[in-house]
């Protein structure tokens, strides 16, 4: 249904005109339609009919009209009460309620100087009339003053429009528009100032001055004072400006690189670390939302610069007077913003007092805040973590400011340079920078002189841009124990520290003093480690700042130093208990370390120790670098159990000689000779560390090292073919740790000499060897040896037919080293399980975690258990596959004893195959092998293959 008033009464429904005939009808329903939404008294009604005189039947005559209106309006349109009648407009359109809504928004666009806008509403209002309103409506005394008003509304909407014609220009139009208004109404003086103005404006300022004498002759009196000046001065006539368009945003970065979509919320907060480019990527976010905000963009940095000063300054872009205190300030630019859209970005933010003033109080507006502060205290925004960029971004940042080709031509010098940077856009800018003003310089030559940390800051500087500058801003808002965390965490390159480790550090409690760091960008979250510890770091550069202020403002750094790697320390030799046996058991530990720390590191102690490695081999350094000799070598000792860091042990061995310890030194030697033997294979120079250690113990009569020492060279004497050689070392060691009564020593050696024994061809005495080791490990209530022990008597028993009993030991092995966390020997005996019920799983189960510990010499044995498993099923290819992989990880780590075994598998393998010539050849090199080695089982077993591969009967497939 809709509605007419401005000009003849019009009443239509889905298109089709349903306007009253009679005119009684047309009074009533313009009257309510005038009032709709209130209600209209009978007497009103009757009133508005009858003006001069009432019939009798007045009252019958409107119920009559009342209720045929009723037929052609929607149900219930018209209602009937007490009051009268009252008509509703719910899902009705009237020509009215829109040109009053457009007129006045139209308005209020000219008042906000957005006259394009403006003109488009004003003239779609006036666009509304179809001629005099109500001018077919018998009109009574309430219709004829609406009619008035309306045609005032209109006048007035008319004014509007016009005078933004003028304040364009367009003189003609409206002269011509005017001339027609003023023919029918001449004492309309506003319109006629409009026409002298246009007049004046299309250089016709004689027929100005006759719309002046026209006026004055209709209203028979002298004009107003106002068009009186236009005769003779048309620029007193008071016209609309338009409001220039505030964008008042910085240009963007023209080499902007990378950086993810900046959230779209009203309230975005944008933080990070000084120089992590988060200017450049609210200004670009905010070129990128330009279009949705129509008001216009503010723009102001913050940093010391009062919020009073700004406020002015954005009320002052507004076309407003800034009052002189904050407060009216604030309301007023709330007020001014309310209706408007208008994007804030406000850079540089300290806090959220220094925010919240400036908020605008529109619903469409939004603001982008940058700030080295999360600013979690302000409500309703969206926080966005600004870091450095990627790698490849930093390369290519660095492409844009040096050049393209200049960066390509050195790629990994200009790799490191950017990580030397720590990928932080201002540092990659000001190398960028460095590099294309020196045409002829490499970029090598600048990532050497960055690469000493000494003195990088001070070479990321160039003209105003500077880096130890805007890391010194937020250094210097913090409070002192803030500073001295920050100092103290320029120790630590590349590791992460938890918050104990700080606590140990400072000395006092570190939450608070952390808290604020993070909240200020200086250091970051890493994560969460396996303890489920969050852990810590600060970026690179800013670790390098801290490590400046720690050698010329921190005196007692060393003290610290000292109090962090005692509590590590502590923890670490009390996890090592927890953790699979050394070859020498670790020095009680000084308990200096937080108990709840040692509880929950003793809980997990495989998770601390991969949370830990790289921290631990960092203090190894910083103790040895700072000639902290006695720490040092306890630290090397503690990290022993970080297998493959060769420094760590050399540094162990150097802190021994340092302090005069020879124990140590021997200590120190063997584990570099285990270093290389178990982890790498170098059995030569294990061999040599062995020897000299075996001389020290020797010299110092040390029964219980040099017993162990032995043991561990046996191990090197049985890969060379050493056999009897071996065994006498291990005899040897046996009696010496037996004359000292070293339980824990006899049960390790005596697994050893089993191993050896049982590859000899001598069950029975390997048997007891290994029994002997299982009852002192249960005697000394160590379940990790008892584990290791009945491991190795199972795969005894197993060669030799007794499967259950083997069984059941495996069994309780897998259980110990589950509940032990020890993973090394849960692989190994997950490999003898698979070898005793022939199982898949189980063989691929511990190769793969062989690999993922790097046990290369483990997973070699690995590989030919599984290729033997798919050889015993006809499976040749994988088989094949299996143990050439191993054969090549044999001889890659010099293991005789290991090859012998995969050139075993791989002769058969071949013979089936179709070669017997390379199949015999590859036995009778195993069975070399096992001939030099002394291994008499495996000789036997070698001697019988061949033999069967040379009879008729084993003719290839």
């Amino acid at each position: 249904m809709r509605y007419g008033f401005l000009g003849p009464l019009e009443v239509t429904r889905t298109g089709r005109p349903v306007t009253p005939s009679t005119p009684q009808q047309r009074t009533v329903l313009a009257l309510l339609l005038a009032n709709a939404g209130s209600w209209v008294s009978l007497s009103t009604i009757v009133d508005e009919l009858w003006p001069s005189g009432i019939p009798r039947s007045a009252k019958v005559i409107v119920q009559v009209a009342v209720s045929k209106l009723r037929k052609v309006l929607p149900p219930d349109a018209i209602r009937t009460g007490p009051s009268g009648y009252l008509l509703t407009l719910d899902g009705c359109e009237f020509d009215q309620s829109e040109f009053v809504a457009e007129a006045r928004r139209g308005r209020e666009l000219v008042a906000a100087g957005r006259l394009a806008p403006a003109r488009e509403l004003l003239s779609a209002a006036l666009g509304r009339w179809r001629g005099d309103a109500l001018r077919d409506v018998a009109c009574g005394p309430v219709l004829a003053a609406h009619a008035r008003w309306l045609e005032e509304l209109r006048l007035s909407t008319v004014d509007s429009r016009v005078r933004i014609d003028l304040a364009a220009g367009r003189c003609h139009d409206v002269i011509a528009e005017l001339t027609v208004l003023l023919a029918r109404d001449p004492g309309q003086e506003v319109l006629a100032g409009s026409l002298m103005v246009a007049l004046h404006m299309a250089g016709r300022a004689a027929e100005a001055a006759e719309v002046f004498d026209r006026v004055a002759a209709f209203v028979e009196a002298d004009p107003g004072p106002v068009l009186r000046r236009l005769v003779t001065d048309p620029s007193s006539w008071e016209l609309p400006r338009a409001a220039a368009r505030i964008a008042q945003l910085p240009p963007v970065v023209a080499d902007f690189v990378g950086r993810f979509a900046v959230p779209s919320g009203p309230l975005t907060v944008l933080c990070g670390p000084s120089g992590a480019g988060k200017t450049a990527l609210a200004v670009r976010a905010a070129h990128d939302r330009r279009s949705d905000f129509a008001d216009g963009q503010l723009y102001a940095q913050l940093g010391g610069v009062e919020t009073t000063e700004v406020l002015g300054a954005f009320l002052s872009a507004l076309g407003c007077e800034a009052p002189f205190g904050l407060v009216e300030r604030q309301q007023l630019f709330r007020s001014v913003t309310a209706d408007r859209r208008i994007l804030v970005v406000l850079d540089g933010a300290s806090c959220e007092a220094e925010v919240r003033p400036l908020l605008p109080g529109g619903a469409g507006c939004a603001v982008i805040v940058t700030s080295r502060s999360r600013l979690s205290g302000l409500e309703g925004a969206v926080v966005a973590e600004v870091g450095p960029l990627t790698e490849p971004e930093a390369v290519a940042l660095l492409s844009a400011v040096a050049g393209a080709e200049r960066v390509a031509a050195e790629p990994e010098s200009a790799l490191e340079l950017v990580r030397l940077c720590g990928c932080l856009p201002l540092a990659v800018r000001v190398a960028g920078a460095k590099l294309a003003s020196a045409r002829f310089s490499l970029v090598r030559e600048l990532t050497e002189r960055l690469a000493d940390e000494r003195h990088r800051l001070a070479e990321l500087k160039v003209g105003d841009l500077d880096v130890r500058a805007g890391v010194e801003l937020g250094y210097s808002a913090c409070d002192p124990l803030q500073r001295k965390l920050v100092r103290l965490l320029g120790w630590f390159p590349s590791v992460d520290l938890p918050e104990w480790a700080m606590t140990a550090l400072l000395g006092a409690d570190a939450a608070q003093a952390l808290a604020g760091l993070v909240e200020a960008q200086l250091v970051a979250v890493t994560g969460r480690d396996g303890l489920g510890q969050l852990r810590y770091r600060p970026h690179e550069l800013i670790r390098v700042f801290g490590h400046e202020r720690l050698l010329v403002e921190e005196p007692t750094r060393l003290a610290a130093l000292d109090r962090l790697i005692k509590s590590y320390v502590d923890i670490a030799v009390r996890v090592d208990r927890k953790l699979p046996v050394g070859r020498f058991p670790l020095a009680p530990p000084e308990k200096v370390a937080d108990p709840a720390v040692v509880r929950r590191a003793e809980a997990d102690p495989l998770a601390w120790r991969a949370a830990e490695a790289g921290m631990l081999r960092c203090l190894v350094r910083l103790a040895h670098g700072h000639g902290r000799w006695a720490l040092a070598g306890r630290l090397a000792e503690v990290s022993a159990g970080d297998p493959g860091d060769r420094r760590v042990e050399v540094i162990g061995l150097l802190s021994a000689r340092r302090t005069g310890n020879r124990r140590a030194e021997a200590v120190s030697l063997c584990r570099l000779g285990d270093l290389h033997w178990e982890t790498y294979g170098r059995a030569t120079r294990a061999r040599v560390y062995y020897d000299i250690a075996c001389r020290i113990f020797t010299g110092l009569d040390d029964h219980s090292g040099l017993g162990r020492a032995l043991a561990a060279r046996a191990d090197i004497d049985v890969e060379r073919g050493d056999i009897e050689l071996a065994q006498v070392a291990l005899e040897d060691g046996l009696t010496m740790l037996r004359r000292v009564d070293d339980q824990i020593g006899q049960a390790d050696v005596l697994r050893q000499l089993g191993a050896l024994l049982a590859d000899r061809g001598q069950a029975r005495a390997a048997t007891r060897c290994f029994e002997d080791s299982l009852r002192l490990a249960q005697g000394l209530g160590d379940r990790r040896r008892q584990a290791h022990a009945g491991k190795q008597l199972a795969d005894v028993l197993r060669r030799n037919g007794d499967h259950d009993r083997a069984g059941a030991l495996l069994e309780a092995a897998l259980a110990d080293c589950v509940r032990l966390a020890d993973r090394h020997w849960e692989a190994h005996v997950r490999r003898s399980l698979g070898e005793l019920s022939d199982e898949q799983d189980q063989l691929a189960r511990a190769l793969a975690m062989f690999e993922e510990s790097g046990r290369d010499h483990a997973t070699a044995y690995a590989l030919r258990s599984l290729g033997e498993w798919h050889r015993r099923r006809g499976q040749d290819d994988r088989a094949t596959d299996l143990l050439t992989a191993s054969l090549k990880a044999f001889e890659g780590i010099d293991d005789r004893r290991g090859r012998a075994y995969a050139l075993l598998g791989l002769g058969q393998l071949r013979h089936r195959a179709g070669d017997p010539v390379a199949g015999r050849r590859a036995v009778r090199e195993s069975l070399r092998l096992f001939t030099a080695l002394g291994f008499t089982f495996w000789q036997s077993e070698a001697r019988h293959t061949l033999r069967a591969l040379t009879t008729p009967a084993s003719s290839p497939r």
